[in-house]
């Protein structure tokens, strides 16, 4: 059995409240609240330890870090080492926004099991 894997209308709750989260917060790496794209981290359909993260697993990117048609020596999409040397890993930034979200929401809609794959990446 493939456990965190979410509905359609728990994948469009999470992507609004992360929306939230970077016009409240800026997003990555910086802190632009309005030009930035959500990055699956491991892509949508991506399981770990038979969990599915990939749905749960995104990050407000700021657009030119992010977008295909970017050439930023830094951008996510392409250049995923360097982003990470220059930024710090995407775990890291994922783990951080879940702990400002989980504090002002008083948890995360996904279940431990999600995080804990997640951890272990």
């Amino acid at each position: 059995m493939i456990t965190g894997q979410q509905t359609k209308a728990q994948e469009k709750a999470w992507y609004e409240r992360v929306a939230r989260f970077a016009e409240e917060y800026g997003c990555y790496p910086h802190s632009n609240k309005t030009a930035y794209q959500m990055h699956h981290v491991h892509g949508r359909k991506y399981k770990h330890k038979k969990c599915a993260v990939g749905g749960w697993m995104i990050l407000p990117i700021e657009t030119q870090y992010h977008d295909v048609h970017s050439n930023n020596p830094f951008n996510v999409t392409h250049f995923k080492k360097r982003y990470e040397i220059e930024f710090g890993t995407q775990k890291d930034q994922f783990i951080a926004m879940c702990m400002v979200i989980a504090d002002e929401d008083g948890s995360l809609p996904f279940c431990d099991d999600v995080m804990q794959a997640i951890w272990s990446l």
